[in-house]
């Protein structure tokens, strides 16, 4: 009894060993299955397409090329270059007031120095300023020196009356009218003096402003009064930069006046 007891725990044994070993493929199959992806809507095992396969085993790996087989008939990336920046317009050669000798031009000149500096409007009427303040300074100097000579004579005719009553014959008058006449030129030559160096520090301040007709080169200035059949009679001949040609002193003393008075006018307080 005893013998059979045991032969039935071999038989029992050799039974399980056999178990095991039949039931191992099974569990790797499954193992297999797990890992296979499973589609996303039906959640059946989802396998790569054969011919997808052989490509991928085929081609080297690259970290660079995106590995989605929807972009496989898609044309590759193409460097774009950025759009060419718009050339900037030629910018108009500018001119030299030192060769400007026609009106027109010195107008046109005049209003782009007008735009183009913030400062040549104060600057222009800081100069006007300091010329109404010289002229308000000579003819108040004029009347004070005309006040004082009508004083100086009344003085002098009472000093004549008090002399004649004592019985002195009194001697010709010390401020006759041609004496008071020289010190009134005399004073007339000294303001006169005063302006032209005005004049020439205002020509100065102005020809650094680029005002026209102050500081024209030399070459374009003629000797005397020179009429040119160009300018006098046929109108005055312009360059191809704008400018016109020679200019007699004459003419252009007569543009500085009238270029002083049109920047009174327009920038006039």
């Amino acid at each position: 009894m005893a013998e059979s007891n045991g032969n039935d725990l071999n038989l029992e044994r050799i039974l399980q060993t056999l178990a095991n070993f039949s039931s191992a493929p099974n569990v790797a199959q499954q193992d297999q299955q797990a890992a296979a992806p499973v589609h996303p809507i039906t959640s059946e095992p989802y396998s790569l397409p054969q011919a997808y396969q052989s490509n991928q085993a085929s081609l080297p790996y690259d970290p660079s090329v995106v590995q989605d087989p929807r972009l496989q008939n898609r044309p590759a990336p193409q460097h774009r270059e950025p759009p060419p920046r718009p050339q900037s317009s030629a910018s108009t050669p500018v001119i030299d007031p030192a060769t400007i000798t026609e009106w027109k031009h010195g107008i046109r000149c005049v209003s782009k120095l007008a735009a183009q500096n913030p400062n040549f409007v104060s600057s222009i009427q800081k100069l006007m300023r300091e010329q109404q303040r010289y002229v308000r300074d000579w003819e108040g100097g004029r009347r004070l020196r005309i006040e004082e000579q009508a004083t100086k004579r009344e003085n002098e005719r009472a000093s004549r009356a008090a002399i004649s009553i004592s019985g002195i014959l009194p001697q010709e008058p010390f401020r006759t009218p041609d004496v008071e006449q020289e010190e009134l030129k005399q004073f007339d030559e000294k303001v006169y003096r005063a302006c032209c160096q005005m004049f020439e520090s205002h020509s100065a301040k102005l020809k650094s402003l680029g005002v026209p007709f102050f500081g024209v080169r030399n070459d374009l200035i003629m000797a005397g009064d020179t009429k040119l059949a160009s300018s006098t009679e046929t109108g005055p001949t312009e360059s191809s930069t704008g400018t016109s040609g020679k200019i007699t002193k004459r003419r252009l003393l007569e543009l500085q006046r009238e270029m002083l008075k049109y920047l009174m006018d327009m920038y006039g307080e």
